[in-house]
């Protein structure tokens, strides 16, 4: 079974472990404060298994 890891926030630190956590094989779901809509250079940089979310919906999705 795939978990999901819900990041709040992509800063640097966020968007390196988002970035390790696709390569490990799970699904990220990603957020910021400034809304899903920044986040589309780093989704599409991760790959089909991320994609991006408010923080509430990060939280509520993620396994970790």
């Amino acid at each position: 079974m795939t978990q999901t890891i819900g990041f709040i926030g992509t800063g640097m630190f966020g968007s390196a472990l988002a970035r390790h956590a696709v390569a490990a094989g799970f699904n990220v779901v990603v957020s910021n404060s400034r809304g899903p809509d920044a986040l589309a250079e780093l989704v599409a940089e991760l790959g089909s298994r991320a994609r991006a979310a408010t923080p509430v919906e990060a939280a509520k999705e993620g396994d970790l």
